[in-house]
């Protein structure tokens, strides 16, 4: 009875070895995928729009104040011209905004000390090591920077601030030291020269792609980029909004 179950136990091991065989017989399963499918030609061209400059009135550009404080005092009266330092600074912001500059545009740009050290003293005995240089004053340096609205205002800014313990007064055109002191135009103004920018591409585009026999389809890719015109241009004349495109070919 034994050896019967064994003899079976063999037979049943056998039928399913057959059974396995030929699904191993056929060879490693694969997985097709699909090749991506192939990119086309592309044209790219660049295109440019003008926004015309917000203010009309040129003596309404911005212009910003770098305003500079200096003093010196020695190391033992360092907290005193510290304290001193602070004073002029708020001294000359509320005379800037009593001038008319907004108060909001004043800003504290920095405020240093820098200590200066007198010469290196030579040791009393021969071999005797340098002695440590003397601290000897130090300076202090404060700096604000202020929008003033228009060119009008600036000689009264100027002044206001000299007149309360400036000893460097800066201008530099464009609120904000922005370049070319020019006055970024609205956005609806803007809009309408990204528009103008975008066709222009697309004109150049067709000019390249008709040089070739064929023509200019969708968009595939854009950027873009907004300038105040400078060289030739006076100042606040405009922006240049200018565009990369990249156009699929038609087919």
């Amino acid at each position: 009875m034994k050896a019967l179950r064994v003899t079976a136990l063999i037979a049943s091991v056998l039928c399913l070895a057959v059974l396995v065989s030929p699904a191993v017989a056929s060879g490693p399963i694969t997985s097709t995928t699909a090749a991506p499918a192939a990119e086309g030609a592309f044209v790219t061209a660049m295109g440019i729009g003008v926004a015309p400059a917000s203010a009309s009135d040129p003596f309404a550009i911005g212009q910003t104040l770098y305003i500079g404080v200096q003093s010196t005092a020695d190391s033992a009266g360092l907290q005193n011209a510290a304290d001193e330092m602070l004073s002029r600074l708020g001294a000359i912001k509320a005379a800037l905004v009593d001038a008319g500059v907004p108060a909001d545009g004043i800003r504290l740009q920095g405020l240093s000390v820098n200590p200066m050290f007198g010469p290196t003293k030579p040791g009393d005995a021969p071999g005797q090591k340098s002695q440590t240089q003397a601290l000897t004053s130090v300076n202090l340096n404060g700096s604000l920077s202020a929008d003033v609205p228009s060119i009008r205002l600036l000689i009264a800014a100027m002044n206001a601030a000299t007149a309360n313990g400036a000893t460097q007064v800066n201008a530099n055109s464009g609120k904000g030291g922005a370049p070319f002191g020019s006055v970024q135009p609205p956005a609806a103004d803007l809009a309408k020269a990204t528009q103008a920018a975008v066709a222009n591409a697309r004109t150049n585009a067709e000019a390249l792609a008709a040089a070739t026999g064929r023509k200019v389809g969708s968009i595939r890719s854009i950027s873009s980029s907004q300038l105040p015109m400078m060289g030739c241009c006076p100042p606040n004349s405009g922006w240049t909004v200018q565009v990369t495109v990249t156009f699929e070919f038609a087919p």
